[in-house]
Order: structure tokens, then sequence, then C-alpha cells
């Protein structure tokens, strides 16, 4: 966990080690929540990402929405 200043445009900076650990990079999008009095931020997958997963073992054939 680590503190993050909020910019006079509304921005933060999420933490170099944190980015890293998820994978993300300029230009990734991020689906924002709100709970009560949190913020929730949710990297969205790229379908790019996604290539080959049907050939996992065991990987679903159902899509989940």
């Amino acid at each position: 966990m680590g503190i993050v200043k909020l910019s006079v445009k509304g921005q933060i900076v999420i933490p170099a080690r944190i980015r890293k650990e998820l994978g993300l990079s300029a230009g990734d999008k991020m689906l924002i929540e709100r709970k009560q009095e949190e913020v929730i931020l949710k990297p969205v997958t790229k379908l790019s990402k996604l290539r080959g997963v049907d050939r996992l073992k065991g990987a679903s054939e159902e899509v989940i929405s």
C-alpha cells in the first residue's frame, strides 16, 4: 500500500511497483468503481492478452458475463 497525491486535474500516479506487478503500461485502460468510501481501480484485460487462452487445459467453453 502507498499514498498517492491527487493532481489539480484529478489524476493520480500508480506506483511503478504496482504497475509492474499488474503488467500495466501507458495507454492501458482501467475500470473505476466506488464502493461507499472506497475507490477501486481494476485493469481492463486486452483481448490480445487472451490470445490462445482457449488452448489452455481446463479452459471453459462458456463466456460468463
